[in-house]
């Protein structure tokens, strides 16, 4: 995975300590438990942005996340995440999912 970080790497979020070490630290201690899929990926210029589901983390609900990187020469340079619960049927004021085109049987504990 060091390949693929810039040496100066950096990472906003807040729950993620700086640097490349701070990436690494939090990516060793995730529970074997976690799931994360994949939906809509949209590049630009130097930015990607990945829009994603993680469940199994050991909280409440799973998280739906919109990861936003900027490369730099081909490597990841730098780090962006907008983190929110995700939402039941019942929570959604809209009606519709956070991600994907069906709601979970429960969002809460589907895996």
């Amino acid at each position: 995975m060091i390949r693929f970080l810039c040496p100066f790497f950096q990472s906003n979020p807040t729950h993620i300590e700086p640097g490349r070490e701070g990436l690494f630290n939090l990516i060793k201690n995730l529970p074997t438990t976690l799931r994360w899929m994949h939906g809509i990926i949209l590049a630009e210029e130097d930015f990607v942005v990945v829009h994603s589901r993680y469940s199994g983390h050991g909280l409440p609900a799973p998280w739906i996340v919109a990861d936003i990187v900027r490369l730099e020469n081909g490597v990841l340079a730098e780090h962006w995440d907008v983190i929110e619960d995700e939402a039941t049927r019942e929570q959604s004021k809209s009606g519709n999912p956070m991600f994907g085109k069906e709601f979970p049987a429960d969002a809460r504990f589907a895996d």
